[in-house]
């Protein structure tokens, strides 16, 4: 099955140095084999999308450090409709699958390149790797084919020979707040009351009970974390849904590490809900969509795709 919808592509995410280089040099090989854990909101995906955005982004020059975010074709991508860019991402990848990418291919482009991704590519069955190895061997000229794997070993050998491989290290849901936030969430915290922050772990809870509980339409979701910002600023809003969702991830592995202590009997009733892994994931895609918003990215759109993740996260 096609998955033609793609995410917003978050930038921070730890591509492997030698392949960021290659990017900004312009020597990108025409294949490229991502390893790390795949599934939706997991590392392989959020890798492999956001450097699709980063090859597909028409703002200057290319950076090391993120695609612009702004420009028409980093606009497109984050509405899921850039025309240049295909994604498998249902396992096992299967013969159906790659007869579409390669009708694909033959489309004309409208940015000068194309980028597909194959997600699972040790999930492929045995005819679906047979009749894409000749794509793989005959690449046209700016087009390339980003293809992921749980691990290296499992992925048949002529696909492997056929890209350059690459290891992915997993994001870090543990790092530390940033410390020009950290006085405005103790405000917070001290002072449900005041004029800035009027209840608002009280909104952070409901709006937990939304996504995981009620399972609110993400739509909703987004629209209703922006009309909090209507009293928070939105950068500041998803920094304090960072923490909040890390006490969460603290409880979920019996740390004792708490800022919302006062509120520990909902963290206790959130916390089974989702593994370890998940509420990681979870911290990791709202830390993400923080750095976009200081990017300049549209609010509301980057809270839509903040929402998508975070529900893929929960299923």
């Amino acid at each position: 099955m096609m998955d033609e919808r793609s995410e917003s592509v978050l930038p921070h995410v730890d591509l492997p140095t030698s392949l960021l280089e290659g990017l900004v040099s312009g020597r990108m090989p025409h294949a490229l084999l991502l390893i790390g854990p795949v599934g939706p909101a997991s590392i392989a995906r959020v890798a492999a999308r956001s450097l699709a955005q980063r090859l597909l982004c028409a703002n200057g020059e290319i950076s090391l450090a993120e695609p612009c975010g702004s420009c028409p074709s980093c606009v497109q991508f984050a509405s899921g409709t850039h025309p240049d860019y295909f994604e498998v991402t249902d396992a096992p990848i299967r013969t159906g699958d790659v007869e579409a990418v390669q009708r694909w291919l033959v489309t004309k482009g409208h940015s000068g390149k194309k980028v597909y991704l194959l997600e699972g590519v040790d999930t492929m069955t045995g005819v679906a790797a047979n009749r894409m190895l000749k794509t793989l061997e005959e690449p046209e000229a700016n087009v390339y084919a980003i293809l992921t794997a749980s691990r290296r070993q499992t992925v048949l050998s002529t696909i492997r020979s056929r890209a350059f491989i690459y290891e992915l290290a997993a994001p870090d849901a543990f790092r530390s707040s940033d410390h020009d936030v950290i006085p405005k969430l103790q405000a917070l915290l001290g002072d449900t009351e005041n004029d800035s922050f009027d209840g608002f772990v009280e909104k952070m809870i409901r709006w937990t009970e939304m996504w995981l509980l009620e399972r609110e339409p993400t739509l909703l979701l987004a629209a209703r974390w922006q009309s909090y910002c209507e009293q928070v600023p939105a950068t500041d809003s998803l920094m304090f849904l960072a923490e909040w969702l890390r006490d969460i991830l603290y409880s979920r592995i019996g740390a004792s590490q708490r800022r919302f202590r006062d509120w520990e009997n909902h963290i206790l009733r959130f916390a089974p809900i989702l593994e370890v892994e998940q509420w990681a994931n979870a911290v990791q895609i709202v830390l993400d969509s923080r750095s976009r918003l200081q990017s300049h990215v549209v609010a509301l759109l980057n809270f839509e795709q903040m929402c998508i993740r975070l529900r893929e996260v929960s299923n």
